[in-house]
């Protein structure tokens, strides 16, 4: 198979997969993104009215795409952290001018980041929308001389391409993808399938990969607050027996709640409770450190789970953002992970930050060699002779994101175990800890590398533009 109609299509044209259509723009791909729900849709689940934490590390990212000027006009810094144990005198506390920083974060409104994101997307690739990937398959042909055929074995009616004993020679090329749209189905070929179109993917179904998945039996109320006192750039992590409860910066008179409790309890405050009365529960879990709560806006409920695929990537397909790992919402860290998904792959590709600014003309997959993958052999340095679906690049890039995903889950994790549970030895130890981190700064730091995406092998579109 010679021609290709695309080199990358991306099936989710949210925050992920938007983000991953801009900065592989000037790449010298032909990239395509499949996306359900217009960009300005109310039902659009990417672009509503919830608020993101973005990490340094995201801030970063989409400054080297040029695209965080646009974002911080619309976003809250966050120069102060402050967490707490709900009736535990254990606390720490954490202040972006002592650790040399602008800012900790910054918290960005989704329909801001949509409204920056998704005409650089429509810059930077075609557009399918409204419309949904429906079918895919591996296109098979004769393994080429010299190559390994066992690294791409599978029969063409495989959706996800995985290995089997067949002794015929064959080798996976490209991907078939049949797009459901407003017209009726079309059919393109991709050198690069990128699943990105969130945790109850249909497009990860259709390559047959399955789901760990883990219910925490709770859900997150997401809302917006008025205070009587200003937040003055504090962010707010208070740990309770029901669940972590956030309360960040949203503008200047304004703060994002996110309080988790049990389903149950979830849906009827959500839904069944008058103003007054969430509001008074919610200030006895919150205190009064903003004063009196005194108005809440609409209450959206999320139920919470841990969800982890099988594999990250698959024969010609590429899993990731919340399609590959969801993670409980507490330190905000799932989109600033995806981010680095994103970053990952991109570096993966042969590219990094020199992929283009917007507006500018493991196990997971077959083990690839020991070593770093050289740049495309592009004279210009352009991107777009690379294959982006060799077994060898799609090998590094799983094992560079595993790594990560099992450090910020086991972050995220711990402390929804840690800090729900009252068994007193438990409770003394944490607060203890608590304690710790507030008076050592080395153990502070620690915490915050963490915090803020910096710990590991940070991608290099996620560090700071040289």
């Amino acid at each position: 198979m010679s021609g290709f109609d695309y080199d990358i299509v991306i099936a989710g044209g949210g925050l992920v997969g938007a983000s991953l259509a801009v900065a592989l723009h000037g790449s010298g791909y032909r990239v395509a993104v499949v996306e359900p729900v217009p960009p300005q849709a109310e039902s659009q689940p990417s672009f509503d009215d919830r608020q993101t934490a973005l990490a340094p590390t995201s801030r970063r990212f989409f400054e080297n795409l040029g695209l965080w000027e646009a974002i911080e006009a619309g976003a809250s810094p966050i120069r102060r952290i402050h967490v707490s144990d709900r009736g535990h005198g254990g606390f720490t506390r954490l202040d972006a001018a002592e650790e040399g920083l602008p800012a900790l974060g910054h918290v960005a409104p989704n329909r801001v980041l949509g409204a920056v994101l998704a005409p650089a997307m429509a810059e930077a690739a075609d557009v399918f929308c409204p419309a949904r990937i429906t079918q895919t398959h591996p296109v098979m042909e004769p393994a080429e001389a010299g190559s390994d055929p066992d690294a791409a074995r599978a029969p063409a009616d495989d959706p996800a391409g995985h290995a089997t004993s067949s002794p015929a020679e064959t080798q996976a090329v490209a991907r078939q993808v049949v797009i459901e749209t407003e017209s009726g189905p079309q059919t393109v070929s991709t050198r690069l399938l990128v699943v990105a179109d969130g945790m109850r993917s249909t497009t990860r179904e259709a390559l047959g990969v399955g789901l760990d998945e883990r219910d925490y039996g709770q859900s997150a109320i997401i809302a917006n607050l008025r205070t009587q006192y200003p937040h003055h750039g504090t962010a707010y992590e208070r740990f309770t027996p029901d669940g972590p409860l956030a309360v960040l910066p949203a503008g200047e008179d304004a703060a994002s709640l996110v309080w988790t409790l049990p389903h149950d309890e979830a849906q009827a405050a959500a839904t069944q409770w008058s103003e007054t009365a969430f509001l008074q529960a919610l200030q006895s879990a919150f205190g009064w450190r903003l004063g009196r709560l005194e108005a809440v806006g609409k209450r959206q409920v999320y139920p919470l789970w841990a969800v982890t695929a099988d594999q990250f990537c698959a024969q010609r397909a590429v899993i990731m953002g919340n399609a590959a790992h969801a993670l409980h919402p507490v330190a905000g860290q799932g989109f600033n992970l995806a981010l680095r998904d994103v970053a990952g792959l991109v570096e993966a590709l042969g590219g990094g930050r020199p992929l283009g600014k917007a507006g500018e003309t493991d196990d997971a997959c077959r083990p690839a060699e020991t070593g770093e993958l050289g740049p495309p052999a592009e004279a210009d340095g352009s991107a777009g002779s690379a294959d982006p679906g060799d077994p060898d690049r799609l090998a590094a890039y799983a094992r560079s994101r595993r790594s990560d995903y099992r450090r910020t889950f086991t972050f995220t994790d711990g402390l929804v175990r840690v800090f729900s549970n009252e068994f007193l030895p438990l409770v003394a130890a944490r607060n203890v800890g608590l304690t710790l981190l507030d008076l050592f700064p080395p153990a502070r730091r620690a915490l915050l590398k963490q915090a803020t995406g910096a710990a590991g092998d940070v991608p290099e579109l996620c560090r700071d533009p040289v």
